[in-house]
């Protein structure tokens, strides 16, 4: 088990251009079971959190980036959080992706992994995307989250220009806000949740989390 609360993580390394090869620069790599961060910042530009494997908890947290700059296979439940995009800005009238909010690693049916992003906030520059699947069976959730009109109509992307995965990705919205969250234009393969199907997603259940984080929680308020 692992906390960290108020630390700032910074990776220097500029945004990619588009098509650039090997522009990843990772901030944070976090792959032991039971982690949890309140008010942290994890700054960099392409691949900044790389959400690897096993259960984390993300509460408060900034987290900046450009392309994909949360990836990775782990099972975690990010809420009240910032993710702000830092993609190139595109030139008026040329509408073309430039960044990538997500890049989710789930490879197998039966691997309980995903990212729950709850009560958060999207911002900054770019045309962007909520995800794409780095792996066939890639898991992505957004609930009640503010979207705005810089996320493109279609929401989600595939990965290169391969359309294999559009049938296995689970990629769900549900109650979510602002001008990027109309549905109208949204990919066949991204689903609207109702209520019972998103619940499971919400809570800190998702992570098995009501005893490891209260436990985190409780010791960060006596040292407080």
């Amino acid at each position: 088990m692992a906390v960290a609360s108020g630390s700032d993580i910074h990776n220097s390394s500029p945004p990619p251009n588009p098509g650039d090869q090997n522009g990843q620069a990772v901030a944070l790599r976090i792959e032991g079971d039971r982690a949890a961060f309140w008010g942290c910042g994890f700054f960099g530009a392409q691949d900044t959190l790389y959400d690897d494997k096993e259960r984390h908890y993300f509460k408060e947290c900034f987290i900046q980036g450009s392309i994909d700059f949360i990836f990775g296979n782990g099972r975690s439940l990010y809420e009240d959080c910032t993710l702000n995009s830092i993609a190139n800005i595109v030139p008026k009238g040329k509408p073309s992706i430039t960044g990538f909010v997500t890049a989710q690693a789930r490879e197998f049916p039966d691997n309980n992994t995903g990212f729950s992003f709850v009560n958060c906030e999207i911002k900054g520059t770019g045309y962007i995307l909520l995800g794409r699947p780095w792996k066939p069976y890639a898991r992505v959730i957004f609930a009640k989250t503010s979207i705005p009109n810089n996320v493109a109509p279609e929401g989600w992307g595939e990965w290169g220009n391969s359309k294999a995965a559009d049938s296995t990705v689970f990629f769900g919205e549900y109650r979510c806000y602002g001008v990027g969250s109309k549905t109208d234009g949204r990919v066949k393969y991204a689903k609207q949740l109702d209520d019972s199907e998103a619940q499971q997603y919400m809570g800190l259940s998702y992570v098995d989390g009501e005893n490891w984080i209260k436990s985190f929680n409780d010791s960060l308020i006596v040292a407080s």
